[in-house]
């Protein structure tokens, strides 16, 4: 992936929700798997947190189909919409309502970044159908 192109936000949000990173705890992004530890640590740890959340954002900014006046703002609520979403799915036991609060999180994330329609998006539903690209 290509974080400086164009099309990088889309592909973060759906690696972000996809599935492969759902089971990947082991090697998961820290903002997924340490928020409570970070609400509870020392101003350090929520430095760090912080610079990964804004160079999340940073990444998702670029490329996004929005008024350039409320791109930080959706981005700031793209990522959260991510993590949070991870967080929660990641809390369920019921794996069918996992995968739904997955994709609904990754439908609704594309929708306010306005990649719906964007070839990186359009790439990734296919290879999530099975579909050639």
């Amino acid at each position: 992936m290509d974080l400086a192109s164009s099309e990088a936000g889309p592909q973060v949000v759906r690696a972000y929700l996809s599935r492969q990173h759902f089971e990947d705890v082991e090697n998961s992004c820290p903002m997924v798997a340490l928020p409570s530890d970070i609400t509870r640590s020392g101003d350090g740890a929520k430095v760090a947190f912080e610079t990964i959340f804004k160079a999340m954002v940073s990444v998702l900014e670029r490329g996004m189909g929005v008024n350039a006046k409320e791109r930080h703002r959706i981005a700031q609520a793209t990522a959260a919409l991510c993590v949070g979403g991870m967080v929660v799915a990641r809390a369920m036991v019921d794996r069918k309502l996992a995968d739904e609060l997955r994709d609904a999180c990754m439908n609704v994330a594309l929708g306010l970044g306005g990649w719906e329609n964007s070839k990186a998006a359009t790439n990734d539903r296919r290879q999530m159908a099975g579909a050639p690209g």
